[in-house]
């Protein structure tokens, strides 16, 4: 009989345990979520959103032509230098072409290094070296055909594709408009540039819906923006709800609160409501856990100010009394085929 009692006794529910040892070595503790600990998540995230900003703040730049630019250059009074193809050509396919190696060509002046040269360095050095030929000369250059810097844009917008950088600078929001626009199934907080063989994490949500510029940041050549789709965006409640099941995170943004009120609270009779985990495992190597004890008011304020991330998994406790009815309720069929053995035994 004891024995059968110890075997009931462990199967049923699930226990939270303080410090959980994940892996061999690694030791996780539980943090009670606290109004101490709400400001030091949001004093995190307005940290990781100022250090993001500042690596992309850049001051506007002149743009730097580059290998497959096409220049259109006009020597005013010499129109056999600035059209020799004829005045029905259009510019782009008439104007000079930065070569594979970074040179283009000119009458007059030669094989002249283009590529790594800004507008104004270009014209200086084409006005110095035509000079020899022409007195005081009237040069002027322009770029009718950016080829040498793309954007890319991917996932969740109408028309992914490749942008060229020209010499207007391309934001963030301007990029997606271009690319036209953010699909239905769009995760607005959910976008991503990489540069440089690192990804940086972009809240458009506050850039559209609460009119924070700095976090429409300007690209550069090379930078890949990806709009990410609302699929992920869940997370996942457990234990003692009344409807256990993922909850998606809409526009941006889920509580603590919202998502169990989305699944219909906590069970009254049977959740322990000083028990209330959030597991984040985002990183592996550090994962955390939170605990709300909602025994009273104040531990739903904290859960509505608490901000989930996408897959969080809430896991709500078993209260002892609980436990214990759920041991009974295993037992008593085991104690009545035993009664049943033990009468026919007689």
């Amino acid at each position: 009989m004891a024995v059968l009692l110890q075997a009931c006794v462990i199967a049923p529910g699930m226990k939270m345990q303080e410090p959980a040892e994940v892996e061999e070595g690694q030791v996780v503790r539980v943090q009670p979520i606290t109004l101490d600990l709400l400001n030091q998540l949001d004093a995190a995230r307005k940290t990781q959103v100022r250090q993001v900003v500042e690596e992309f703040t850049a001051e506007s730049q002149a743009y730097i032509i580059g290998v497959g630019d096409v220049l259109q250059i006009t020597v005013w009074d010499h129109p056999e230098l600035t059209i020799p193809a004829g005045s029905f050509r259009d510019a782009e396919t008439s104007g000079q072409q930065v070569g594979d190696d970074g040179y283009l060509y000119y009458p007059y002046v030669g094989m002249v290094k283009a590529a790594g040269m800004n507008i104004a360095a270009m014209r200086d050095i084409l006005t110095d070296r035509i000079s020899a030929y022409i007195q005081d000369p009237q040069l002027d250059v322009r770029v009718v055909a950016f080829r040498s810097k793309r954007i890319y844009v991917v996932g969740e917008v109408n028309s992914p594709g490749v942008l060229p950088l020209t010499d207007v600078p391309v934001t963030i929001a301007d990029a997606i408009s271009l690319s036209g626009g953010l699909t239905a199934g769009a995760h607005k907080s959910g976008v991503n540039v990489s540069r440089d063989g690192k990804v940086y994490e972009i809240d458009l949500k506050a850039l559209y819906d609460h009119a924070d510029a700095s976090q429409n940041l300007m690209l550069q050549a090379g930078d890949i923006v990806n709009v990410l789709d609302r699929s992920q965006q869940k997370v996942f409640l457990m234990g003692e709800v009344r409807n256990p099941s993922s909850v998606e995170i809409q526009n941006g943004y889920l509580s603590l609160a919202g998502a169990l009120g989305e699944v219909g609270g906590i069970s009254q009779t049977t959740a322990n409501p000083s028990a209330i985990y959030v597991v984040r495992g985002s990183d592996k190597n550090n994962p955390e856990i939170f605990n709300l004890d909602a025994q009273y008011a104040t531990g739903m304020l904290l859960a509505e100010r608490f901000e989930l991330q996408a897959q969080d998994v809430i896991f709500v406790d078993a209260a002892g009394v609980s436990q214990w009815n759920r041991v009974i309720s295993q037992l008593l069929p085991s104690l009545s085929v035993i009664g049943i053995v033990d009468n026919v035994t007689r």
